[in-house]
């Protein structure tokens, strides 16, 4: 019988991945499936060698996120893929969002920076996630799938970056006065996150980032995987100090790497000529929050 029960736990793995982490949308006509993976495509929106590159890459990022967060971790069942096309319209410049629904399921749009791939690794870790945690603090979920994503794919540029240096961005929107305050951020979440990402997706990575880069991503896991997790108060057990504590720290580092950065200035000009962020109105203290 001992004999037996490393085949009947390798049959069980197997059924659970014949299996999906929610419903295949019927708005799709072509289907692709990978060790981990259900791809959902129109041909008219998405090319055969883009799903092919995207189901490559997916394995390599769910194999990473594996051994960083443990297998323990992962799901049991098949994530879907949705290729939807364009980011942002061509004729209307009405943007679209990559995301995570209820069910898990990963919704992909193509953008000039990154196409399909940029978005994938933030997401998965919300698919990963999703359903699983006792507690979903929207904030820190955002901000731990941005710093996992940049702290496996340092080079990866984009949405809401599209090419330009994180510095140079989270640093303008700091120093310029035009950002939103994270705590504002942190307590409005629902309200401002979709509404104003190029302001928020940006400078909450960068926070994040500077978390793992001073205090270790050690840290940031066990504060994920906490019973406490999502709990502003908790702070100081993981990282020795409060939010606002930290939230004060990176700025003046945040601050200092702009001011450092040559010619800073001009590449956030460029930034907002020619990224999509030209479509759209920043948020503004008093109007928006």
């Amino acid at each position: 019988m001992k004999k037996l029960i490393p085949v009947i736990l390798m049959f069980l793995s197997s059924l659970a991945f014949g299996q999906t982490k929610g419903v295949l949308s019927d708005r799709f006509s072509e289907k692709k499936e990978s060790e981990h993976f259900v791809l959902q495509w129109n041909t008219q929106q998405s090319s055969e060698k883009e799903i092919e590159e995207a189901a490559v890459f997916a394995e390599e990022v769910y194999q990473k996120l594996s051994e960083l967060l443990g297998e323990q971790h992962m799901p049991s069942a098949k994530l879907i893929i949705t290729f939807r096309g364009e980011g942002v319209d061509p004729e209307t410049y009405k943007k679209s969002v990559p995301h995570v629904d209820g069910q898990g399921r990963i919704h992909l749009y193509r953008f000039e920076s990154g196409g399909y791939l940029g978005a994938l690794a933030h997401e998965m870790v919300h698919a990963v996630r999703v359903n699983t945690q006792p507690r979903w603090e929207r904030f820190f979920e955002e901000g731990l799938a941005s710093a996992l994503a940049h702290y496996l794919y340092p080079e990866n540029k984009s949405f809401a970056r599209y090419g330009y240096p994180l510095d140079v961005v989270a640093g303008y929107w700091l120093v310029s006065g035009k950002g939103i305050p994270l705590e504002t951020m942190r307590i409005q979440h629902g309200r401002l996150n979709l509404k104003c990402s190029f302001q928020t997706y940006v400078m909450r990575e960068d926070f994040f980032n500077y978390l793992v880069v001073h205090y270790g991503i050690d840290k940031l896991l066990a504060y994920a995987y906490a019973d406490a997790v999502g709990i502003i108060e908790a702070y100081p057990k993981y990282w020795g100090k409060t939010f606002s504590e930290l939230v004060s720290e990176w700025e003046s580092d945040l601050t200092r790497r702009y001011n450092a950065y040559e010619g800073a200035a001009q590449l956030a000009d460029e930034y907002f000529k020619n990224t999509p962020v030209k479509y759209s109105r920043a948020c503004e203290a008093g109007i928006d929050y």
